[in-house]
């Protein structure tokens, strides 16, 4: 029987949303953890959390065109089925090739799952309620983020198997609701080829970088972070508050800003995130106490992952200006969006394993300060 209340089945397309964004934020609490249990190093650790990045990007071009062959609602199936098996995977798996392989092949079914649902909410919405419907699948991915860091935390106090084994289960049951959602078609995308032609405006390419830096962020904090509240004595739970508290503010920073962004034009709300985040994220490098690291790696986090909004507008304008179809847009972010998170995360076990956090932390307070000085000079 097909679901035919339209709320309820934007919720189900949230809650899709939900349970493929979990997994990417649960592994920072597990990450010392891991690394006790199976010996490998701050390097192999960034590898590992680039793993999701790496498995998001190979999966951003199948997912663009799946959606358009087999429709939203398959694609949603298929990709939440994928983080599944994955999620499973990763529970009962063993030894570092396992859990690199698991944790790439949810990156891959996430940008399904995720392309799935938001073609979905849209498609089943129509044109005058498109933006609640796809502002909830938002919500759902940003509840998501922030119950992931939760779930890894319970799963370093009993163990990966029953946890994630659990949450694979959860993840099954979503995948047989979004299999019952009406079936709709939506509006015809843009060939990739013709999406990539834009890549010759500058407007274009400045809206990559700024949607690119967040994913980049985030690789560094989740190692360089989740390593330094550990050499402060912070366990897992402590770990989790700090990760999961950047899912809880960008929650109320990500609409103002967005709003701003409107009012304002691009460009000076922008500037304002990165310049707190750079100053946010200078300043874990400078303190050696485990709740103020908490407190700014929350900080700093949430006002990077903010920027991805208005940063995306800005790749659509740049696409409108030249006459295309602004559906690209979330195409193109995601395949760069990727490539720049696993570098941020294999970058900082490198520099962390090998120099130190320091110098980690003022490399991204570097990158954030001078995306800030590219915003206000091409922007």
């Amino acid at each position: 029987m097909r679901i035919a209340n339209l709320r309820l089945a934007i919720l189900i397309c949230a809650l899709g949303a939900m349970s493929e964004s979990l997994f990417y934020t649960a592994l920072a609490p597990l990450l010392d953890q891991l690394d006790n249990a199976e010996g490998f190093n701050h390097e192999q650790a960034g590898l590992l959390v680039a793993g999701y990045a790496i498995g998001y990007w190979a999966g951003a071009l199948p997912a663009y065109v799946i959606v358009g062959r087999i429709g939203p609602r398959a694609t949603a199936t298929a990709g939440v089925a994928a983080v599944a098996v994955a999620t499973l995977l990763f529970a009962y798996g063993d030894g570092y090739a396992t859990l690199l392989g698991a944790r790439t092949l949810v990156g891959a079914g996430s940008v399904i799952a995720y392309t799935g649902v938001l073609t979905a909410a849209g498609a089943m919405a129509g044109h005058d309620r498109r933006g609640g419907a796809i502002g909830t699948v938002y919500s759902g991915s940003a509840a998501g983020s922030a119950l992931g860091p939760l779930v890894g935390a319970l799963a370093s106090q009993f163990g990966r198997t029953p946890v994630f084994s659990a949450v694979a289960a959860g993840q099954a049951v979503i995948a047989l609701l979004l299999s019952r959602l009406p079936s709709t078609t939506s509006d015809p995308l843009p060939s990739p080829r013709a999406v990539l032609r834009h890549l010759g405006s500058r407007q274009v390419r400045i809206g990559l970088w700024i949607t690119s830096v967040p994913g980049f962020a985030l690789g560094v904090l989740t190692v360089s972070g989740t390593y330094r509240l550990h050499e402060l004595g912070a366990g897992s739970i402590i770990v989790a508050s700090a990760f999961s508290g950047i899912a809880i503010i960008n929650v109320f920073l990500a609409p103002r800003l967005g709003h701003a962004s409107d009012r304002m034009g691009r460009r000076k709300p922008l500037m304002l995130a990165l310049v707190v985040a750079a100053i946010a994220i200078a300043l874990i490098a400078a303190v050696s106490f485990e709740i103020s690291t908490v407190v700014l790696i929350a900080v700093a986090g949430a006002f990077m992952l903010t920027v991805a909004g208005p940063g995306l507008a800005l790749i659509g304008d740049g696409i409108i200006a030249e006459g295309g179809d602004p559906a690209g847009a979330t195409f193109l972010m995601n395949v760069f969006w990727g490539p720049a998170a696993a570098i941020g995360a294999i970058g900082a076990g490198l520099v962390h394993g090998g120099v130190s956090a320091e110098i980690s932390f003022l490399l991204l307070a570097s990158v954030a300060a001078a995306s800030a000085v590219a915003v206000r000079r091409y922007a």
